[in-house]
């Protein structure tokens, strides 16, 4: 079954990426450790990163919106082995960065979101370029 994530992060299936990296930021610090400890947070925690890992992805966000039509479709609709291997890989690939994300600070996560439109996982994989560029950008100021 595909997990609806638009229902997760509580959001229209129009919403642009503004809307939901708000509803992932309002979302996620209820969840995350220094906000919540309790046994559901972290399982609540997996599942909105997934969600923003796929939506705010356009080209994810589109073969996504494929697969789900074929899920909660009336019409007899099959998701092919290979939208099944790629959803599949999808949640793999968010429970690594979940990972991440739990173990680190929230006001950085957040922050770093905010202040140099990585988004939450851009900053695990590309951190030094970022520093590295917006440093270089602050010298050519000069």
């Amino acid at each position: 079954m595909i997990t609806n994530y638009y229902s997760i992060l509580d959001i229209e299936k129009n919403a642009d990426i503004e809307t939901i990296k708000k509803a992932f930021r309002s979302q996620i610090a209820l969840y995350h450790p220094e906000n919540n400890t309790s046994p559901e947070a972290k399982e609540k925690f997996d599942i909105l990163i997934e969600a923003f890992n796929v939506l705010s992805d356009e080209k994810k966000r589109k073969e996504y919106d494929i697969i789900l039509e074929k899920s909660f479709s009336n019409k007899p609709m099959v998701i092919t082995p290979k939208e099944e291997k790629t959803y599949t890989d999808w949640k793999k690939e968010a429970k690594k960065k979940s990972k991440k994300s739990w173990e680190s600070d929230l006001t950085d996560l957040l922050l770093l979101d905010l202040f140099f439109d990585v988004g939450m996982f851009g900053m695990f994989d590309d951190f030094g370029d970022i520093i590295g560029d917006t440093i270089g950008d602050v010298f050519d100021l000069f």
